[in-house]
């Protein structure tokens, strides 16, 4: 990607959050529901790949459990499953 491919993208991506932030202020102010649970604030790039990332460590760990077996692993494999079923 270039310098300016990601500048736009860049540019995008905040141009969307204005936007999604003035949706939010018009509904609080006309009395609506504040909650975000689910919304684009929660959903950016970095934490999609973060949440992608964890699914597929944890994925390679079912994969492998048979192969190499060890508690800790097993136990990462538990915890990271925790976390990212907490995070949903």
């Amino acid at each position: 990607m270039t310098v300016q491919e990601a500048l736009t993208r860049s540019g995008k991506e905040i141009r969307a959050r204005v936007e999604e932030h003035q949706r939010l202020l018009a509904r609080l102010t006309e009395g609506g529901d504040a909650r975000i649970e689910g919304h684009l604030l929660l959903d950016c790039p970095h934490r999609r790949r973060l949440r992608e990332t964890l699914a597929e460590t944890i994925g390679v760990l079912e994969e492998t459990k048979k192969s190499f077996k060890s508690r800790k692993l097993e136990a990462l494999r538990k915890k990271l499953t925790g976390v990212l079923a907490e995070d949903a």
